[in-house]
Protein backbone atom coordinates (compact mmCIF):
# COMPACT_ATOMS: atom_id res chain seq x y z
CA UNK A 1 0.00 0.00 0.00
CA UNK A 2 2.86 2.39 0.82
CA UNK A 3 4.12 2.27 -2.75
CA UNK A 4 0.87 3.96 -3.89
CA UNK A 5 0.92 6.75 -1.33
CA UNK A 6 3.43 9.57 -1.14
CA UNK A 7 4.58 10.60 2.32
CA UNK A 8 4.15 14.26 3.14
CA UNK A 9 6.62 16.18 5.25
CA UNK A 10 4.22 18.34 7.29
CA UNK A 11 6.90 20.81 8.36
CA UNK A 12 7.69 21.60 4.72
CA UNK A 13 4.00 21.73 3.75
CA UNK A 14 3.13 24.26 6.45
CA UNK A 15 6.18 26.43 5.83
CA UNK A 16 5.56 26.55 2.09
CA UNK A 17 1.89 27.48 2.55
CA UNK A 18 2.74 30.47 4.77
CA UNK A 19 4.33 32.31 1.86
CA UNK A 20 1.22 31.94 -0.29
CA UNK A 21 -1.32 34.74 0.35
CA UNK A 22 -4.21 32.47 -0.68
CA UNK A 23 -3.16 29.78 1.77
CA UNK A 24 -5.21 28.76 4.78
CA UNK A 25 -4.53 30.52 8.06
CA UNK A 26 -3.31 28.34 10.93
CA UNK A 27 -2.16 31.04 13.39
CA UNK A 28 -4.23 33.67 15.14
CA UNK A 29 -3.49 37.14 16.43
CA UNK A 30 -6.79 38.75 17.48
CA UNK A 31 -5.22 42.22 17.45
CA UNK A 32 -4.42 41.86 13.75
CA UNK A 33 -8.02 41.13 12.71
CA UNK A 34 -9.35 43.82 10.39
CA UNK A 35 -12.39 45.78 11.62
CA UNK A 36 -13.34 47.13 8.18
CA UNK A 37 -15.45 44.44 6.47
CA UNK A 38 -14.13 45.43 3.05
CA UNK A 39 -10.59 44.48 4.08
CA UNK A 40 -11.27 41.27 6.06
CA UNK A 41 -9.84 37.87 5.30
CA UNK A 42 -12.63 35.47 4.24
CA UNK A 43 -13.67 33.30 7.18
CA UNK A 44 -13.13 30.15 5.09
CA UNK A 45 -9.38 30.86 5.02
CA UNK A 46 -9.08 30.04 8.71
CA UNK A 47 -8.04 26.41 8.58
CA UNK A 48 -8.37 25.31 12.20
CA UNK A 49 -11.98 25.11 13.49
CA UNK A 50 -10.95 26.44 16.91
CA UNK A 51 -9.22 29.42 15.33
CA UNK A 52 -12.26 30.01 13.12
CA UNK A 53 -14.47 30.01 16.24
CA UNK A 54 -12.13 32.43 18.02
CA UNK A 55 -12.29 34.78 15.02
CA UNK A 56 -16.07 34.51 15.01
CA UNK A 57 -16.27 35.20 18.76
CA UNK A 58 -13.96 38.19 18.35
CA UNK A 59 -16.12 39.78 15.65
CA UNK A 60 -19.33 39.01 17.52
CA UNK A 61 -17.95 40.56 20.71
CA UNK A 62 -16.83 43.69 18.86
CA UNK A 63 -20.16 43.94 17.04
CA UNK A 64 -20.76 45.09 13.49
CA UNK A 65 -18.45 47.75 12.06
CA UNK A 66 -20.67 50.83 12.04
CA UNK A 67 -18.59 53.99 11.71
CA UNK A 68 -20.74 57.03 12.48
CA UNK A 69 -19.63 59.71 10.05
CA UNK A 70 -21.13 63.16 9.45
CA UNK A 71 -21.50 62.32 5.77
CA UNK A 72 -20.74 59.33 3.61
CA UNK A 73 -19.26 59.51 0.10
CA UNK A 74 -21.85 60.43 -2.54
CA UNK A 75 -22.48 58.12 -5.49
CA UNK A 76 -24.28 59.14 -8.66
CA UNK A 77 -27.03 56.63 -9.42
CA UNK A 78 -28.93 57.56 -12.55
CA UNK A 79 -29.44 61.32 -12.42
CA UNK A 80 -29.40 61.56 -8.63
CA UNK A 81 -26.62 61.56 -6.08
CA UNK A 82 -27.13 58.97 -3.32
CA UNK A 83 -25.16 57.88 -0.28
CA UNK A 84 -25.25 55.49 2.65
CA UNK A 85 -27.58 56.65 5.46
CA UNK A 86 -26.35 56.20 9.02
CA UNK A 87 -29.96 55.76 10.19
CA UNK A 88 -29.77 52.29 8.59
CA UNK A 89 -27.59 51.29 11.56
CA UNK A 90 -30.70 51.60 13.73
CA UNK A 91 -33.72 49.34 13.94
CA UNK A 92 -33.92 45.86 12.46
CA UNK A 93 -30.48 45.99 10.78
CA UNK A 94 -28.49 47.23 13.77
CA UNK A 95 -27.13 43.84 14.84
CA UNK A 96 -25.70 42.78 11.48
CA UNK A 97 -25.32 45.70 9.05
CA UNK A 98 -21.71 46.80 8.56
CA UNK A 99 -20.20 49.64 6.57
CA UNK A 100 -16.77 49.61 4.93
CA UNK A 101 -15.12 53.03 4.76
CA UNK A 102 -12.49 51.52 2.48
CA UNK A 103 -14.97 50.33 -0.16
CA UNK A 104 -17.99 52.58 0.58
CA UNK A 105 -20.25 49.53 0.73
CA UNK A 106 -22.24 47.51 3.26
CA UNK A 107 -21.85 43.95 4.45
CA UNK A 108 -23.64 41.45 6.69
CA UNK A 109 -21.67 40.41 9.78
CA UNK A 110 -23.57 37.17 10.48
CA UNK A 111 -23.42 36.02 6.85
CA UNK A 112 -19.68 36.79 6.74
CA UNK A 113 -19.20 34.63 9.85
CA UNK A 114 -21.43 31.66 9.03
CA UNK A 115 -22.58 31.59 5.39
CA UNK A 116 -19.97 28.99 4.44
CA UNK A 117 -21.57 26.60 6.96
CA UNK A 118 -24.71 26.55 4.81
CA UNK A 119 -23.50 27.20 1.28
CA UNK A 120 -20.45 26.04 -0.59
CA UNK A 121 -19.71 27.21 -4.07
CA UNK A 122 -20.80 30.15 -6.12
CA UNK A 123 -23.61 31.74 -4.13
CA UNK A 124 -24.00 35.49 -3.95
CA UNK A 125 -21.15 37.16 -2.12
CA UNK A 126 -22.77 40.60 -2.21
CA UNK A 127 -23.05 41.01 1.57
CA UNK A 128 -19.98 38.96 2.48
CA UNK A 129 -17.23 39.73 -0.01
CA UNK A 130 -18.01 42.30 -2.71
CA UNK A 131 -20.28 44.64 -0.73
CA UNK A 132 -23.60 46.28 -1.52
CA UNK A 133 -23.81 49.92 -2.59
CA UNK A 134 -27.05 50.57 -4.47
CA UNK A 135 -28.07 53.27 -2.02
CA UNK A 136 -31.26 54.13 -3.90
CA UNK A 137 -32.66 50.69 -3.04
CA UNK A 138 -30.99 50.13 0.33
CA UNK A 139 -33.95 49.31 2.58
CA UNK A 140 -35.65 47.21 -0.09
CA UNK A 141 -32.49 45.17 -0.66
CA UNK A 142 -31.78 44.78 3.08
CA UNK A 143 -35.28 43.31 3.56
CA UNK A 144 -34.70 41.01 0.59
CA UNK A 145 -31.34 39.92 2.03
CA UNK A 146 -32.89 39.11 5.41
CA UNK A 147 -35.65 37.10 3.71
CA UNK A 148 -38.10 34.84 5.49
CA UNK A 149 -37.70 32.51 8.44
CA UNK A 150 -35.12 29.83 7.62
CA UNK A 151 -33.42 31.99 4.99
CA UNK A 152 -29.64 31.73 4.87
CA UNK A 153 -29.38 35.10 6.64
CA UNK A 154 -31.79 33.94 9.34
CA UNK A 155 -29.79 30.75 9.93
CA UNK A 156 -26.53 32.73 10.07
CA UNK A 157 -28.05 35.29 12.43
CA UNK A 158 -29.28 32.53 14.77
CA UNK A 159 -25.83 30.89 14.76
CA UNK A 160 -24.33 34.27 15.63
CA UNK A 161 -26.75 34.63 18.55
CA UNK A 162 -25.97 31.10 19.72
CA UNK A 163 -22.22 31.69 19.67
CA UNK A 164 -22.59 35.05 21.41
CA UNK A 165 -24.40 33.36 24.29
CA UNK A 166 -21.27 31.60 25.51
CA UNK A 167 -23.04 30.13 28.56
CA UNK A 168 -24.96 27.84 26.23
CA UNK A 169 -22.11 26.99 23.89
CA UNK A 170 -21.20 23.35 23.40
CA UNK A 171 -17.59 23.92 24.48
CA UNK A 172 -18.74 25.41 27.81
CA UNK A 173 -21.11 22.49 28.39
CA UNK A 174 -18.33 19.98 27.59
CA UNK A 175 -15.89 21.80 29.89
CA UNK A 176 -18.43 21.80 32.73
CA UNK A 177 -19.14 18.11 32.14
CA UNK A 178 -15.42 17.33 32.10
CA UNK A 179 -14.95 19.22 35.38
CA UNK A 180 -17.76 17.18 37.00
CA UNK A 181 -16.09 13.96 35.84
CA UNK A 182 -12.75 15.07 37.26
CA UNK A 183 -14.36 15.87 40.61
Amino acid sequence: MEKFLAKINHSQASSSSNGNPSSLIDDLNLDSLEADPGKRVPIARYNNPRIKDEVRKHYIQKGPCQPKMDSYPPTKIGKRVRQFCKIWFEGPYSKWLEYSVEKDSVYCLCCYLFKNDFFHGSTSELYTKTGFRSWNRGLERFRKHVGDVNSIHDKCFNKMLDLSNHHQSIQVVIDKHSQKLKN
